[in-house]
């Protein structure tokens, strides 16, 4: 276990904002959450968890206790002839883990190549991105329980995953500290690739079906994603804002009046998901700014640190996006970015 007073988090968030915390703790076993609990002084504090950083705006500092799971083991629980459990530690970088997964030759994380943060905020987010999410492949997730140790083990269909949410995210936010994650993938010969993303589907033309691999998508994807959103190495950011809104079919054929060229995705329920940046877009805010906060003139999704920017410069800008696609479009953008 690690702890350190009046921390600073700027490495701790992918869009370089200053922010402090009272406290910092690293943890990577059970008996750390009893010891730091154990201090009458950080057990009166309110307490807070992050992973990587890379879905967080701070906006001011944190009179508290952040805490992050280091945990980074990786161990194979199962196998047999078509597929193979892992157990990851939360504290392994995502990239990391699918670059290893793939290179095993093994399917299910290839489309999520490339996407910050760590393991651990994999299903407090359920993480998405060119037609799969992370649900997809996970079996359990395990988490240590912030106020006694204690821990607790959920399956898949106990997470209430949805889009870009999840238990952890919701009822049991800043409560329960992911640990281990158990993911059900498919083995070289058993599986096949995921292209229900259609941009992806296209890439890979040129290749056979039976030619894919594991490999031959992660590399299409990072390839994609490099062309599509800015690095964040360079200009902090945290990529996709905004939620993709859902709106009923009613006030979609409304809306398709006005703006019949409106892209779109029909969803099972019949509902209709209305891509973010479009709206942010048609809206005029793609590649303008509020001081060092911009939109990228990449992808209107993504609001990036032009330089120097403060939390409340990034909250100013996003709020002036939400308040002028309401006015034009009658829609509410819901950051997935969590804002503290």
């Amino acid at each position: 276990m690690h702890i350190q007073a009046n921390y600073s988090l700027l490495k701790h968030n992918t869009f370089h904002i200053q922010s402090k915390t009272q406290y910092y703790a690293e943890v990577s076993r059970q008996s750390d959450i009893l010891t730091l609990r154990s201090d009458l002084k950080l057990a009166s504090l309110p307490w807070r968890i992050i992973g990587g950083g890379s879905n967080l705006l701070f906006t001011e500092n944190f009179n508290g206790v952040t805490v992050c799971c280091t945990f980074n083991k990786i161990k194979i629980m199962q196998e047999d002839n078509d597929d193979v459990w892992i157990s990851v530690g939360a504290g392994v970088a995502w990239i990391d883990l699918v670059r290893y997964t793939v290179a095993q030759g093994w399917w299910g994380l290839e489309n999520l190549a490339l996407i910050p943060g760590t393991v651990g905020a994999a299903p407090v987010q359920n993480i998405g991105a060119y037609g799969a999410e992370a649900r997809d492949t996970i079996t359990r997730v395990q988490t240590l329980d912030l106020f006694d140790g204690q821990r607790r083990e959920f399956r898949n269909s106990e997470c209430n995953f949805d889009y870009r949410t999840s238990i952890f995210k919701e009822e049991f936010s800043n409560r329960l500290l992911v640990h281990r994650v158990t993911f059900r993938l498919k083995k070289l010969t058993a599986g096949h690739a995921n292209l229900f993303y259609e941009p992806l589907k296209n890439a890979v033309a040129s290749y056979e079906k039976e030619e894919l691999t594991p490999q031959i998508i992660c590399d299409t994807v990072e390839r994609i994603r490099r062309n599509r959103l800015p690095d964040p190495n360079k200009n902090g950011n945290a990529g996709s804002f905004f939620k993709n809104p859902v709106v009923d079919q009613e006030y979609f054929e409304k809306l398709t009046e006005d703006f019949p060229d409106m892209p779109h995705h029909r969803m099972v329920n019949g509902c209709y998901k209305i891509p973010a940046a479009w709206l942010i877009e048609e809206a005029g805010w793609k590649g303008k700014s509020i001081r060092q906060a911009g939109v990228c003139d990449i992808h209107a999704l993504v609001l990036v640190n032009l330089g120097g920017a403060t939390g409340c410069d990034i909250k100013n800008l996003s709020q002036a996006i939400q308040e002028e696609v309401n006015h034009k479009f009658g829609i509410h953008l819901e950051p997935e970015v969590l804002i503290w």
